[in-house]
């Protein structure tokens, strides 16, 4: 495994887990989140859901910015919500070795995760949004659910085996 992107809700621990990765595994992090076009940050801000419009002109955005990321750094994850199935299949298309791994946590968890972040997207928003989240019908899955680190780290070596 090279190109991986972890992917789940708001508050799942995608980008602690990245950076978890990238620290011990030699993998580069990258956030896709960096990429979200104006009319998604506006729309944070409004506190509305993304079009399909939206969604669909970012995840291109983000096939050419993941492939410019891997002619740099061909062991990369990457980390985003990915909410819809259809995006998560697109980018195992055209990223090519891609493995994906849904970042799970329980919802209680997630809340004190939220109520404690400084920046990033707000709890009563991240709620909101729940409700667009489709479960994945491939890939990996991993549950983050307060462990410490390396507990997670030994969770996510044996999803591939390692």
């Amino acid at each position: 495994m090279k190109v991986l992107l972890l992917f789940g809700m708001s508050g799942a621990g995608k980008t602690y887990l990245g950076e978890l990765i990238s620290s011990r595994l030699g993998y580069f992090h990258y956030e896709l989140d960096r990429d979200l076009t104006p009319a998604m940050r506006a729309a944070i801000a409004a506190k509305r859901s993304f079009t399909e419009q939206e969604r669909d002109e970012y995840f291109e955005q983000v096939v050419v910015r993941m492939q410019e990321i891997l002619t740099q750094h061909p062991k990369t994850v990457f980390t985003q919500g990915v909410y819809k199935e259809r995006h998560r299949e697109a980018l195992r298309r055209r990223i090519p070795g891609l493995e994906t791994v849904w970042v799970q946590a329980p919802q209680s968890v997630i809340q004190n995760r939220l109520q404690r972040r400084e920046g990033g997207v707000p709890p009563d928003y991240a709620e909101m949004i729940t409700r667009n989240f489709e479960v994945p019908l491939a890939g990996r899955t991993l549950v983050n659910d307060e462990i410490c680190s390396e507990e997670l780290l030994r969770r996510f070596k044996a999803l591939f085996g390692a």
